[in-house]
């Protein structure tokens, strides 16, 4: 994530490219909405998930030309008469062109009256309602949250946040410094780092992967800690490991950068992976975070990251993960892998990586990928339910140690990483559901069926 701005307007995806498409498919007139969103406030930073666009009809227009515009208050009031009645949002963004400007842009003096005007009105009127407010150019925005501070009204330049890098649009407020710039030129060139991956990438997704996004990674056992490897390679410099379980003998056929004397020392995997990646790039910042996604602190963590990777071998790992990823509006990777032996004959190897991006109504829950029974037998606070669970065979298998070879893994793990790296160049359709199976034959194909029979009414993606 961005260090530029502690304040981020989040879209779904899709949103953004909506929005704009909208109100910039006239150029002859300046055009408005109303964005409903939800704000949340979580180590220093503000973001806030846009949540719902409201559209003016004609009708709702007082004056309209290529350079001014002004709303008529029956509009407004409807969009504070919604905003207040819902329980899922709690702040409103007003959205207005410039249409006459191509590249760089600005609010005006007028619209530095009206807002700061409006924004006391709310102040004065409603409690715990927030306030922002975005400008379009025909190529760039400015933005900004409304703030009160020591009877003060100030606004804070915010920068608008979409699932994929893809759709993000140019900040008119925040530049790229020109030492950043060179140090990334000299990464990329023709003797750097990772000369012979822009060639395939292209220099802008580098430059992009390697400043300004910031990968979290839940559970780094055999597939967590070979999508870290793959991300330090493909350029990543900024990533979070997140796993509370320490290295054992049995994990060394497969964690990446793990060695014996780790195992004998039954050190945490996060440090190990830690090791491994900060060697290979010494200039990458990797944090490790010997936590389990359910403590409070991680929250922070995956809040204020741009993908969420989740590779646990749990149900209420995956969940936790899912929910903090729709929560916060940061888009999710999950991967898993499965291996099933029956009388010394493997009878299942096969796997599947699935993209969840917030807006494609698409998520662990609803695609039936979280077992309920599971995530009470793994997290219920009665010890004496959670055994109970096993003991009447609502679950098995619990204590048993699942086969895990890393070929397996590192085909998951590359998928995972591809589909991934997809979002940023678009070069390939976007998938959904990605399975791999080594049954017979080795294959790689689209699941639909699962993607059309999700739960279309899911209350956790359905936001």
């Amino acid at each position: 994530m961005s260090t530029k701005s502690r304040y981020l307007i989040k879209f779904k995806h899709g949103d953004l490219a909506y929005l704009r498409e909208r109100l910039l498919a006239d150029l002859s007139r300046e055009h408005f909405a109303v964005l409903l969103g939800k704000t949340h406030k979580i180590d220093g930073y503000t973001m806030i998930n846009v949540i719902d666009l409201l559209f003016p009809g004609q009708s709702d227009y007082n004056q309209q030309s290529v350079a001014f515009l002004r709303i008529k208050k029956d509009f407004i009031h409807r969009a504070l008469v919604e905003l207040t009645n819902r329980y899922d949002v709690d702040t409103i963004i007003d959205v207005h062109t410039h249409p006459f400007t191509q590249g760089s842009v600005s609010f005006s003096a007028t619209d530095d009256g009206d807002e700061k005007t409006f924004y006391r009105f709310l102040k004065e009127k409603f409690a715990g309602i927030n306030y922002a407010s975005i400008v379009f150019s025909q190529r760039k925005y400015s933005a900004r949250v409304w703030t009160f501070s020591s009877g003060s009204t100030i606004a804070k330049r915010a920068l608008l946040k979409t699932q994929t890098s893809r759709e993000n649009i140019a900040s008119a407020d925040f530049h790229e410094d020109a030492d950043e710039h060179s140090a990334k030129t000299a990464v990329t060139g023709v003797e750097g780092f990772f000369n012979r991956s822009a060639m395939v990438l292209g220099l802008d997704v580098m430059r992009t992967i390697m400043h300004d996004q910031v990968i979290s990674i839940v559970g780094v056992g055999g597939l967590g800690s070979i999508v870290a490897e793959h991300l330090i390679h493909m350029g990543f410099h900024e990533i979070n490991l997140i796993d509370p379980d320490v290295l054992e003998l049995s994990n060394l056929n497969r964690v990446v950068g793990a060695y014996y004397k780790d195992a004998q020392q039954k050190l945490p995997k996060v440090d190990v992976v830690k090791r491994h990646l900060t060697n290979i790039n010494p200039n990458a910042t990797v944090t490790a975070c010997k936590s389990d996604v359910h403590d409070k602190e991680i929250e922070r963590v995956l809040a204020l990251s741009d993908w969420m990777i989740v590779a646990t071998d749990n149900h209420s790992s995956r969940l936790r993960t899912q929910e903090l990823s729709i929560k916060y509006f940061v888009p999710l990777v999950s991967v898993g892998v499965n291996i099933t032996v029956k009388a010394n004959k493997i009878e299942d190897m096969s796997g599947e990586v699935i993209t969840a991006r917030v807006g494609d109504y698409l998520c662990l829950n609803c695609l039936n990928r979280i077992n309920p029974i599971k995530v009470a037998s793994e997290r219920h606070p009665d010890k004496i339910i959670r055994e109970a669970l096993v003991k009447r065979g609502y679950v098995t298998g619990q204590d048993i140690k699942e086969p895990a070879v890393k070929t397996l893994n590192s085909s998951l793990a590359t998928m995972a990483v591809e589909v991934l790296v997809n979002q940023y160049t678009d070069v390939r359709r976007h998938v959904p559901i990605l399975v791999y199976e080594n049954n017979g034959h080795m294959s790689i194909y689209e699941d639909r069926e699962s993607v059309q029979q999700r739960n279309k009414h899911c209350f956790m993606c359905n936001v």
